[in-house]
């Protein structure tokens, strides 16, 4: 009797273990995909597609921002000619800035990426960090306008996870070197939102 229940209480786990592994090999290989695709794609269809998910991210930062006011702004902030123009507004701040930080991070990461091969491609550094950018650029309003505890840390894992990836693809290296990036960048932009006193646990 005691096998069997030992044997009934490892085999939903041991199905789930194996579910679970299936679904993340099913997901890295789909994912590795893609980024192979992407891999050889021109730089000027990326930044296309770099400045279409800011304005998109700008979109979403912007009704988010006015289902919190809603209830407390006055009628004329609420007219359309107002939303339109704080909507522009929205979007220009957040193109100038993604932009300006797209390059920052770019050069930050070629600098720990030149530790880690010789000459590399300044344009798959550009690439990466583009890619790795979207999830953080299209749902930045979730940490900034709803303040969820964790969220932050949630975005910067998913940009150290893409991040490693696209290291690892792009510039042809091994997996240690390309974790040894994805930690580095990561520490880097903790430490940025620390000093700029962005709160990371809530």
């Amino acid at each position: 009797m005691g096998f069997i229940r030992l044997w009934m209480l490892w085999n939903p786990l041991i199905f789930f273990g194996v579910c679970l592994m299936k679904i993340t090999t099913t997901f890295a290989s789909r994912f590795t995909g893609c980024l192979e695709k992407i891999k050889d794609q021109p730089l000027k269809t990326d930044c296309y597609l770099f400045v279409a998910i800011v304005l998109i991210g700008s979109i979403l930062y912007h009704f988010s921002y006015l289902s919190q006011v809603v209830h407390h702004a006055p009628v004329d902030f609420l007219n359309p000619g107002s939303m339109i123009v704080l909507a522009l507004m929205t979007g220009f701040l957040f193109l100038c800035n993604g932009i300006i930080f797209l390059f920052i991070l770019s050069l930050i990461e070629h600098f720990f990426v030149l530790f880690i091969k010789r000459k590399p491609d300044f344009e798959k550094t550009m690439k990466s960090v583009i890619y790795a950018s979207a999830l953080p650029v299209l749902f930045l309003w979730i940490p900034s306008v709803f303040q969820i505890p964790f969220s932050v840390l949630a975005l910067i894992g998913a940009f150290m996870i893409i991040t490693f990836y696209e290291i690892r693809l792009f510039h042809e290296v091994t997996v240690d070197r390309a974790a040894f990036v994805a930690l580095f960048m990561s520490g880097c932009i903790i430490i940025v939102l620390h000093a700029a006193h962005v709160t990371l646990l809530g």
